[in-house]
């Protein structure tokens, strides 16, 4: 009985031992995989140069999921918006379903959290937006094409120790947000979804014509929102 029990124990021991190597292991095999794949997506989505440092793949901190971390990201605009930067992110971290990298329906992604992003937004005097980065999607030829093999289902989005800057020259207008963060949860797979938002901010300013209106206030919001997510079309419930 005794053996009987050692034997056990070492083979429960060796199974602990293999497990803990192929979590070490697992996260190396999808590395490139992932990178080539969101590198891809970024690049047939917008018309801006993206840039980033260095990638992470890591297991143990939302296990049982795979987290994709992307650290230095930069979005500088083409044209009119060449030389100005759209946002520099210190991190942006994507929470895979561990599941849907071994099938082959697709990756899903089930939140995205953005840390210390630095986000400046721009109107020129003719109305043109440097957000307005999204490539015009085509009309599909083939009915039959084979769907894309990267998910969005997502339910969270996260942002933290944040900053936002509004630019309207059209408009004479300014206005600045800093230390913000901010969590949106819904599920955003659907038409249709009831969107929950947090934030707060540290310091808010807001110039028009040269005026301040408001000077270094704190702001804190909840905020729920019915969200049509085809046309775009959000009713605020009971907010804060």
């Amino acid at each position: 009985m005794k053996r009987t029990t050692k034997v056990i124990l070492k083979a429960f021991l060796g199974l602990i031992v293999l497990i803990f190597v192929l979590l070490l292991v697992f996260p190396i095999f999808f590395k490139d995989k992932i990178r080539t794949k969101v590198v891809q997506i970024i690049n047939e989505s917008v018309n801006a140069k993206v840039d980033f440092n260095d990638y992470k793949l890591g297991f143990f901190r939302n296990f049982p999921n795979i987290t994709f971390s992307l650290e230095g990201i930069s979005v500088t605009g083409t044209g009119a918006f060449e030389k100005d930067t759209l946002v520099n992110l210190e991190s942006a971290d994507m929470i895979f379903n561990l599941s849907s990298l071994l099938s082959k329906s697709g990756y899903e992604i089930k939140s995205i959290i953005i840390d210390q992003a630095d986000i400046r937004t721009k109107v020129l005097e003719d109305g043109s937006a440097n957000w307005d980065i999204m490539k015009e999607s085509e009309e599909e030829s083939d009915e039959e094409e084979s769907p894309s093999d990267m998910k969005i289902l997502l339910r969270k989005i996260s942002a933290v120790n944040s900053s936002v800057s509004y630019t309207d020259l059209e408009s004479d207008m300014q206005a600045m947000i800093k230390g913000l963060n901010m969590d949106m949860r819904g599920d955003l797979t659907l038409s249709e979804t009831n969107l929950a938002i947090t934030l707060d901010a540290v310091e808010v300013d807001f110039i028009m014509d040269g005026m301040k209106y408001i000077n270094k206030a704190t702001a804190n919001s909840v905020l729920n929102l019915q969200a049509n997510l085809d046309s775009m079309k959000f009713m605020f419930k009971e907010n804060y």
